[in-house]
Order: structure tokens, then C-alpha cells, then sequence
């Protein structure tokens, strides 16, 4: 099952062990306005509701190990400030990650003393925009620099 959101609506909570089960997916655009906890790296010169949409989706999987996991997809645009020139920055955006899911607080800490890769604990009305959120705020660079013709000359 694929479930499209529009630009704009809210995007779905989701019982996450449903949907790894079922395969599902659901794929939207969110505005960068939504996405609260990015908004203070925006330019000041940027408004909110002028900085565009990003798009993603959530997939339902099971790793190569037999365990629960999204797969999560943001591609887009990202307008950061260059540290060098401190003049905007539109940052290309086009990340893929997939997270365990764990089912209880202490199947989480021993997943995540075992593998590498990312796990959170699953829950029966997770917001798809938080796990999108989420992975956008750790692929953010931390000092963002154009790589050509930045003003600031270097």
C-alpha cells in the first residue's frame, strides 16, 4: 500500500510494527515551514514559508537479518548559511537511511550496543514528519560552505 500526501497536509502516524509488517509506504512533499525544529538554520533572510518543500518518504522493511526497519528518503533543497561568506546556501538534500525499529526501551539499548546503524523504539502512533525531521536534522553539514564562488573569496 502507498499512501501519497499532498504538499502541505499533515503527514499520517503510523503504528510502526503494522506498518513494517505490511510493507507499506507513504511519500509526501512537507514544507520547510513545518519542520520546526529546522527553522533556526534558516537564513535570517529567508522566510519560513518561502524556503520551499522537501520531499520523502517512509517505507516498511525488515533488514537482511529478518529485523523490523523504515527505510526513510528526503530529497530537496535546503537553504543553509555559508560559514565562510555567511551568504545563503542552498544545500542539496538527498538522503537514505533505514532504522531499526526496537520494541521496548531495553530491546533498543541492546540493538543499539550491537549495530552501527540507527534505532529507535517503535510506537503504535509515530509521526511520519518526525522520523523525516529526524533524519534531515543529522544530515545537515555543521559548517556548510559553498564549494565555488563563495564571496567571501577562498
Amino acid at each position: 500500500m502507498t499512501n501519497r500526501m499532498p504538499v502541505g497536509e499533515v503527514a499520517p502516524r503510523i503504528d510502526v510494527f503494522r506498518f513494517i509488517e505490511a510493507g507499506d509506504v507513504c511519500s509526501g512533499e512537507a514544507p520547510i515551514a513545518r519542520l520546526e525544529r529546522l527553522l533556526d538554520r534558516l537564513p535570517e533572510t529567508v522566510n519560513p514559508a518561502e524556503a520551499g518543500t522537501l520531499a520523502w518518504q517512509v517505507r516498511g522493511l525488515r533488514d537482511v537479518t529478518g529485523r523490523p526497519a523504515l527505510e526513510i528518503l528526503v530529497e530537496g533543497t535546503f537553504p543553509l548559511v555559508c560559514q565562510r561568506c555567511l551568504q545563503r546556501l542552498d544545500w542539496p538534500v538527498a538522503q537514505r537511511t533505514v532504522v531499526l525499529v526496537a520494541r521496548t526501551p531495553e530491546a533498543l539499548v541492546a540493538l543499539d550496543d550491537e549495530v552501527e546503524q540507527e534505532v529507535i523504539l517503535g510506537s503504535k502512533a509515530q509521526e511520519v514528519l518526525a522520523l523525516v525531521e529526524d533524519e534531515l536534522l543529522l544530515s545537515l553539514p555543521f559548517a556548510p560552505m559553498h564549494e565555488t564562488d563563495c564571496e567571501a573569496g577562498v
